[in-house]
């Protein structure tokens, strides 16, 4: 059986210590039902990945095309300034987490559709 697949909106793209800006609101659902959910911040540029950076929230079991939200606040940027990679990684009942990393062969930039989007990976 395939991992779950996620889809998402958020209520902006960029977060600062300001306010009214220090937040951004995160809705998303799986196509099939998960026994656990990780929203991880790493900086951009570093490892990533299950379990790996800030934990910005978790879920446990869902059901499919359930929705949910959560908040992700400045303060969960721990390294300061910069770029963060958001990741949403959702535990299938069979085992298999879903991941939203691009795959990047060893040497390579990355592979691409004919319509120039890039691949997805599941592991």
């Amino acid at each position: 059986m395939p991992a779950p697949q996620l889809t998402f909106q958020a209520s902006r793209t960029g977060i600062s210590s300001a306010a009214g800006f220090d937040s951004v609101s995160v809705t998303f659902s799986a196509d099939m039902a998960y026994t656990q959910f990780q929203c991880r911040a790493t900086k951009s540029g570093e490892a990533y990945g299950v379990d790996v950076g800030a934990l910005v929230a978790s879920f446990s079991y869902t059901p499919a095309n359930t929705p949910r939200t959560f908040e992700i606040y400045d303060e969960h940027l721990l390294r300061g300034d910069g770029d963060y990679r958001i990741s949403l990684f959702a535990l299938g009942e069979d085992g298999a987490w879903n991941d939203n990393h691009l795959f990047l062969p060893s040497g390579d930039s990355g592979l691409v559709t004919v319509d120039g989007a890039y691949f997805l990976c599941v592991r």
